[in-house]
């Protein structure tokens, strides 16, 4: 008997694109490259909108699951998104052993309640078999629109922090706003830092997804809810941070004693395909985003067969390492270098690490002891497990100074009910995003990779935010964020809020990773 269902992924993943109505559903098997049907831009080279989809999973009395919930199952299934942007209305960004240096807009006299852009609570439901036609969907009430329509800094400002419909399944698709930035005051972006602008918003958000549920035979079931983050672009689909949210959040679970670790187990051994492969392709695929990245992100034997690599070769990339610290995002110890990313404690080196699960992971591996690979299906169902790494792995896990998705308040603040689910009894929408950079543009073009205290470069974020790319075939690097293809200027933070759709997404070719024609 049904007592439970649980909206997953409990944090879903949707992404800005300036496309009135183009969009496509992101990833909901691990590992999967969800490329949409004509590519990521419309016919007018404006980028696509990325939907969250979050299903219905029930559970028995034992917490066993019972089967996925669809429309087909239930008399009816209502669900109710509210997000919201906060961020004009947040501290100042700071790192996590910092204190707030003040709040944003601290010289706004007016009601600080303009500064929070909220378009309350909408509802959707039924099957919506128009649901690729967002034009159409909204003519049948199936697709609602979340508009904000309000004061702010007292000025009228009217935008589309998001979308919300129904699949024809009866499931929920949440889309976030188009992109839009912007100073109803005319306030320039020469005062603050990379990451705080008075006078601006921007229409990245997050808020919470609940559902009612009325099943055939007349039970309601207690219905677990969810999360949404509605983010930037990530330009490099199909490559992944070496520590990815999901790694991060697991570790968190881990140390909150919300789960046991694998290693509690004496007979555990981690999976080559689930464990292992996918941090050392992150490493490898580094070098199609940052042209230091074929050095400074392989070794010798690195690119051999990972299923068959010589112990030696394993040896050699576990002694690459650096140590994690007890104190998660902290910066690492030991002789290792790697990986050459960015800790939490910017601009403090040495580098940031690997999680401790993925670092203990990494060294069974060194020492023989794992499953071999296995070769997963892109017909296996949809599972919540893999719903969950699906809509995570693609995520920055680290550095978090602050991050693309979310920041290091999700890892050491915000409460959680079980892995990887928050406590929305303890956050208000607009929470998760709010100490995030404001524009996101600010800091999404100047995180790219920097000069460390250890006299290496260290990057940040190349997976969602490339440094440097190839074109066209060619080995040659190029600088990603540049003005035009003629030259290789970066752009300066006021193009990057104008021009930000037009940078390249990394696409997959025969032989390689290459900027999109």
């Amino acid at each position: 008997m049904i007592k439970t269902v649980k909206i997953v992924p409990p944090i879903g993943i949707a992404r800005l694109g300036n496309s009135k109505d183009g969009y496509f559903i992101g990833p909901e098997r691990p590992g999967n490259i969800v490329v949409p049907p004509g590519g990521f831009r419309d016919a007018s080279g404006l980028i696509k909108r990325q939907a969250a989809r979050f299903h219905l999973f029930a559970y028995d009395e034992n917490k066993q699951l019972v089967k996925e919930i669809t429309a087909d199952d239930a008399d009816t299934i209502e669900w109710t998104v509210h997000t919201a942007n906060t961020k004009a209305a947040a501290e100042l960004f700071h790192g996590k052993n910092t204190a707030p240096g003040g709040i944003r807009n601290a010289g706004f006299t007016g009601d600080r309640n303009q500064l929070r852009l909220d378009p309350g609570a909408a509802t959707v439901s039924g099957k919506n078999p128009d649901f690729a036609d967002l034009n159409k969907s909204r003519t049948t009430g199936l697709a609602k629109d979340l508009q904000v329509n309000q004061l702010f800094l007292d000025r009228p400002v009217q935008f589309v922090l998001g979308t919300i419909t129904t699949d024809d399944r009866g499931l929920l698709l949440v889309l976030g706003g188009h992109g839009e930035s912007k100073s109803p005051v005319g306030a320039d972006l020469s005062s603050g830092d990379f990451a705080d602008h008075d006078g601006w918003y921007d229409d990245v958000s997050d808020g919470l997804i609940t559902a009612t549920i009325k099943l055939k035979d007349g039970t309601v079931p207690a219905v677990v809810d969810a999360w949404v983050i509605v983010a930037p672009p990530k330009y490099a689909p199909g490559l992944e941070s070496v520590v990815s949210l999901y790694d991060t959040l697991l570790q968190a679970a881990i140390d909150r004693s919300l789960m046991p670790s694998p290693f509690a187990d004496p007979n555990f051994k981690p999976s080559l395909t689930t464990d292992i492969l996918p941090i050392l392709t992150r490493a490898a695929n580094m070098r199609w985003v940052y042209s230091n990245g074929r050095a400074q992100f392989s070794t010798a034997g690195f690119h051999h067969s990972f299923n068959q690599m010589p112990p030696a070769n394993r040896l050699a990339i576990f002694n690459m390492l650096s140590i994690p610290s007890a104190t998660a995002g902290n910066p690492g110890s030991g002789t290792g270098t790697m990986p050459r990313m960015w800790s939490d404690l910017y601009p403090a080196g040495p580098n940031g690490t690997l999680t401790q699960t993925q670092y203990k992971m990494i060294e069974m591996w060194k020492d023989g002891k794992f499953l071999p690979a296995s070769s997963p299906s892109p017909n296996d169902p949809i599972t919540a497990e893999g719903l969950t790494r699906a809509a995570l792995e693609p995520c920055v896990g680290g550095a978090f100074f602050p991050g693309i998705e979310a920041s290091w308040k999700i890892r050491d603040i915000f409460a959680f009910v079980e892995p990887f689910r928050l406590d929305a009894s303890q956050l208000q929408a607009g929470d998760v995003s709010s100490q995030m950079s404001l524009p996101w543009q600010s800091d999404f073009l100047d995180c790219a990779v920097e000069r460390g205290n250890a006299g290496v470069d260290l990057v940040w974020w190349p997976a969602q935010r490339p440094v440097s790319v190839l074109k066209g075939d060619s080995n040659a690097y190029i600088p990603w964020a540049r003005v035009s293809d003629s030259g290789s200027a970066e752009m300066s933070v006021e193009q990057m809020i104008t021009d930000w759709y037009k940078l390249r997404f990394i696409i997959q070719k025969a032989n390689g990773r290459y900027e999109e024609e």
